[in-house]
């Protein structure tokens, strides 16, 4: 049984349910029991990933071994974090936990090399940014992949389309600050720049923005990738 560390956005957790339910209802289940079971924990009052990794805050990790302690407890024999930006703890917690977690950054990594992409633009959190905790993983699966980090007047518009797809902003179109014109902007920022594939790095982006491609860049959506590796690593009773 998987166990989902959560809450990091709670719209993206929410989100990830409805992914995989779907994925189930368009392979042909039609039964409760077809769906994979889960154990998710909205982690919410766990300190930011994001505002550690830039020295502003509290660390995340004795709140995620907590959780992660709590969710083997319960029975889960493997565990994912619906957010990219914790993985900069990934060894750590897995060690401390005593469980293996789904590793969303190489799977991530995989499904642009399935995609045959060669340079990729990265939208993501100011910590992951700073880190860039997806090169390890891009190099590993496909040394040729180049990963492209906006600059920082485009990264200000990442940070407030993430911030405000937690807020009510989200659902109003006519606000300066509506995040799916905000992440539109930074794609353009990206096309303009070259890239053959974009990548949603925040699993909060999924909640207000997720196209299939953009200006003739492929689209690769983090949730959407954890989803999809939860259904199909999961059984399911037919």
């Amino acid at each position: 049984m998987i166990g989902v560390i959560g809450g990091n956005g709670v719209a993206a957790t929410n989100r990830l349910c409805q992914l995989i339910e779907e994925m189930g209802i368009r392979n042909g289940a039609y039964r409760d029991a077809h769906h994979p079971e889960m154990i998710i924990w909205q982690a919410t009052q766990v300190p930011s990933r994001s505002m550690f990794l830039e020295g502003r805050g509290e660390s995340f990790i004795p709140g995620y071994v907590d959780i992660g302690l709590k969710l083997k407890a319960c029975g889960c024999s493997e565990l994912c974090m619906c957010c990219n930006t914790a993985h900069y703890a990934l060894n750590q917690l897995q060690d401390q936990v005593g469980l293996p977690f789904i590793n969303l950054l190489e799977e991530v990594a995989k499904e642009a090399n399935r995609q045959k992409a060669k340079r990729i633009g990265m939208i993501c959190s100011d910590g992951l940014r700073k880190f860039k905790l997806y090169d390890h993983w891009f190099s590993k699966v496909n040394s040729e992949m180049i990963l492209l980090y906006p600059e920082d007047d485009i990264q200000k518009l990442v940070t407030l389309g993430i911030c405000n797809a937690k807020n009510s902003k989200r659902n109003k179109p006519n606000d300066n600050g509506f995040p799916e014109t905000l992440f539109a902007k930074v794609c353009d920022w990206f096309c303009d720049h070259d890239v053959d594939c974009i990548v949603l790095g925040c699993t909060d982006i999924s909640a207000v923005f997720s196209p299939i491609n953009w200006e003739g860049a492929k689209v690769i959506d983090s949730l959407k990738v954890l989803a999809s590796t939860i259904y199909e690593k999961y059984p399911h009773n037919w």
